[in-house]
């Protein structure tokens, strides 16, 4: 709640216990967000007439995001974030699409899984443009409201064969009781 905007009047100390735990998620936008998250603590000491103090303990307080936080150097931060995402090739240098299946039944579900990343590679090796197929692999949340997850990754630089791909493969058929999620440009992997 005190992250998320609340102004509470005559706060003069802020303490982020674990403050590097947003960073152990999987998804390339982790220390971004962990990053968020604490500017947003932090914003909360001290709005008052009397100086407000941050203290952060983290597991890992040589992380970046958590340096980052803590010196409050944001263009830093920024400026080392985008260098290992155009390393990687993760946005904004590259375009993904998330393919999200589910089902009852675990094995199902990781069988339609391989069979749709078996054919998104066909059709790479068929021509087209290229599109890098990562996965499949079992999903961040792995099981969610009794259903089994898994997901693949198509990463591209260019948004067109990424979109055709996406198409060709969201009208593949699947086996019953297996559901798939097409997501381009996912905001979150997990």
């Amino acid at each position: 709640m005190v992250a998320k905007g609340h102004d509470f009047p005559g706060v003069t100390l802020v303490g982020a216990l674990d403050a590097d735990g947003p960073l152990h998620l999987p998804d390339f936008r982790a220390a971004e967000r962990c990053v968020q998250l604490l500017a947003q603590v932090a914003g909360r000491a001290g709005r008052g007439e009397q100086p407000g103090r941050v203290l952060l303990q983290a597991f890992r307080t040589a992380e970046p995001a958590v340096l980052a936080a803590a010196a409050h150097d944001y263009a830093a931060f920024a400026r080392d974030e985008l260098a290992r995402r155009e390393a990687l090739s993760f946005p904004p240098y590259a375009r993904l699409c998330a393919l999200r299946l589910q089902g009852n039944v675990e094995a199902r579900v990781q069988a339609a899984a391989e069979r749709l990343a078996g054919r998104a590679r066909e059709l790479q090796r068929r021509g087209g443009d290229p599109v890098e197929v990562l996965g499949p692999a079992p999903a961040p949340i792995a099981r969610l409201r009794g259903k089994h997850r898994f997901q693949l990754l198509l990463r591209a630089r260019d948004h067109r064969p990424l979109h055709g791909l996406c198409r060709a493969l969201g009208e593949a058929p699947l086996p019953a009781g297996v559901e798939l999620a097409v997501d381009v440009d996912p905001v979150a992997l997990v």
